[in-house]
């Protein structure tokens, strides 16, 4: 409801509302096939699909689930992982209409994640732990990261019963490559200042709560519905990078648009980034788009996670040296190590270059909005001189 009275509102923006707002009890339905939670961006989706079964995120950004789950986690721990562990504990007892979970180990806290589930005692079905590799780009990563895709294709059939073919796998590519198409329009809006980083990320947040073809006729809907006329912008353009934001705590989005600073560019996994790309390939037999998969979704991912991450840094520093912005804002929230660890790197090699630089260090809750506000605005002063 508060985003339906935002300034920026469209009707053309409900979909999306529904999707976010009904959560996963209801995606079962409305997309015709069995759900199966992920979490982070590495399993690829189109190989869900072409097993007759709806992929979906589960991550989340409430902050009265943060609390809820507080009980069970540590106190240092990460306020996603709070976040998604209190959601779940909330449907307790109820329908989620999930069949499964999938488990890329992205990070020590998503890789624990199973034995929080146990500890909290929710069943989310069969679980599929993938092994990360933490190399992008050596052979033996890739050898790894391609085995570790077959197992998934084997645990995806088990739970269906359906034999993967190439022509189901080929329809599942086409139809996401599709989407990532609608989704680079949605971009382009949002970097000529026609679309504000929260209807971005409401719009990015709700992929997965819809078959795909849904979900981009919607975009379309979007994409038709806003004027290509160029919007002056007042004030600092800022690139936002460092830990994701899920709705609904849209916290950091707000705060910098209040400062003045124009959000245009993001580097988040729950952002720019939350659709990997399309898939590209030579081979159409099975095997050959499964590795096709595998490579696009190990080797396309920035993820803090790998040692061998340093084109993440050189694109950021890149798109600063293209002008697209004038000062990078990283957010990192609390517990999320990896995320805290990249932000010293991406600042020091940043401010070598003369480029400005602010970390921001949050969680979920609105008490030190203040704070954070001053900063911003010292930041957009900065920027301004």
């Amino acid at each position: 409801e508060r985003l339906r009275a935002d300034r920026d509102y469209r009707p053309e923006f409900d979909y999306f509302l529904h999707l976010l707002a009904e959560g996963l009890a209801v995606v079962e339905s409305r997309a015709g096939r069995p759900v199966m939670s992920t979490m982070c961006l590495q399993a690829p989706l189109e190989l869900f699909r072409a097993h007759g079964i709806q992929p979906i995120r589960i991550f989340g950004g409430h902050f009265a689930a943060a609390q809820l789950a507080a009980p069970l986690t540590p106190a240092t721990s990460c306020s996603m992982i709070r976040s998604t562990l209190g959601s779940l504990l909330s449907i307790k007892g109820g329908r989620s209409g999930v069949l499964g979970l999938v488990i890329p180990t992205t990070c020590h806290w998503v890789a624990k994640f199973p034995a929080l589930l146990s500890l909290a005692d929710i069943e989310l079905g069969s679980v599929l732990v993938l092994e990360s590799p933490r190399g992008r780009f050596g052979a033996t990563s890739q050898k790894k990261w391609l085995a570790e895709i077959y197992r998934l294709n084997s645990f995806l059939a088990q739970q269906t019963g359906l034999k993967l073919t190439s022509k189901g796998l080929l329809a599942s590519i086409s139809a996401y490559r599709e989407a990532n198409r609608v989704f680079s329009r949605l971009i382009e809006l949002k970097r000529n200042g026609l679309l504000s980083q929260i209807w971005f990320s409401v719009i990015a947040g709700s992929f997965g709560g819809d078959d795909v073809e849904s979900w981009t006729r919607a975009v379309s809907v979007v994409l038709a519905s806003i004027s290509p006329e160029k919007v002056s912008r007042i004030g600092p353009i800022v690139c936002l990078t460092g830990s994701p934001v899920f709705f609904p705590n849209f916290k950091i989005f707000r705060l910098i648009e209040e400062a003045g600073l124009n959000l245009v560019k993001d580097d988040l996994c729950s952002g720019e980034r939350a659709l990997t790309g399309p898939v590209h390939y030579r081979d159409p037999s099975i095997a050959g788009l499964i590795k096709a998969l595998a490579q696009r979704y190990h080797e396309g991912c920035q993820c803090p996670v790998f040692f061998d991450n340093g084109p993440r840094l050189e694109n950021i520093v890149l798109a600063a040296q293209k002008n697209l912005f004038q000062g990078l804002i990283f957010h990192v929230l609390k517990g999320c190590h990896q995320f805290d660890l990249e932000s010293l790197a991406l600042e020091k090699t940043l401010k070598e270059k003369g480029l400005k630089v602010l970390r921001l260090e949050t969680d979920g809750s609105p008490e030190d909005s203040g704070s954070l506000l001053t900063r911003l605005e010292a930041f957009r002063s900065v920027l301004s001189s």
